[in-house]
C-alpha cells in the first residue's frame, strides 16, 4: 500500500471518528477545522488551496457542502 493510500485511510478514519462525536456533543471550532483539513487528505490534497486548485467541479461541489457540514457542527 502506498504511504498516500494509508495517509487516506488514516484521515478517513480519524474524520469518520469526528462524525461519531457530533453525533453526541458539540466539537470546537479546533475540532471542526482540524476535520476540514483531513478531508482535503481523503481527497489527496495537502490543502484545501492544492484540492480548489484542481478544477474538478463536481470534487469541489461535495468538499464544500461536507465542510460546510462539519464547520456548522461546531457553530
Amino acid at each position: 500500500m502506498s504511504t498516500q493510500t494509508i495517509d487516506s485511510f488514516s484521515a478517513f478514519a480519524s474524520l469518520n471518528r469526528f462524525f461519531t462525536l457530533i453525533e453526541t456533543t458539540k466539537p470546537t471550532i479546533q475540532q471542526a477545522e482540524d476535520a476540514a483539513a483531513l478531508l482535503c487528505r481523503i481527497y489527496g490534497a495537502n490543502s484545501e488551496e492544492e484540492l480548489l486548485q484542481r478544477g474538478d467541479p463536481e470534487l469541489i461541489e461535495i468538499y464544500k457542502e461536507i465542510k460546510n457540514k462539519i464547520l456548522k457542527a461546531a457553530m
